[in-house]
């Protein structure tokens, strides 16, 4: 057993133990300019942080029509600012503000 599996502990068989980069692309949010903000539907879903989260899936309150930062469907939205942490999935793309980040495999995931 090497240092790392004493750290952590045994891994699974089969399971490897990589960097998050090497795995995922990692997208750190952007605050778009405050008028491509709105809420008629101009543009892309925005969240900005965990005020927007649900239970699983975030829900839209504001949609931004020139977007700076984008998480595509399926990726996983990560809390960055107070308070850090929680998590939701994007059901669809959309626009991630400066609280958000969103991770997503590089290769896909095999349910």
């Amino acid at each position: 057993m090497n240092s790392i599996n004493l750290e952590r502990g045994k891994l699974p068989d089969g399971w490897i133990l990589e960097k998050l980069p090497t795995l995922t692309n990692i997208v750190m949010g952007q605050s778009p300019p405050s008028s491509t903000y709105n809420t008629v539907g101009n543009g892309l879903p925005f969240f900005q942080g965990k005020a927007e989260f649900g239970k699983i899936f975030p829900t839209v309150q504001k949609y931004c029509s020139n977007p700076k930062k984008i998480a595509e469907k399926n990726s996983t939205l990560l809390s960055v600012r107070a308070p850090v942490g929680p998590t939701n999935l994007a059901d669809r793309t959309c626009c991630i503000g400066r609280g958000l980040a969103a991770i997503s495999p590089i290769f896909g995931i095999d349910y």
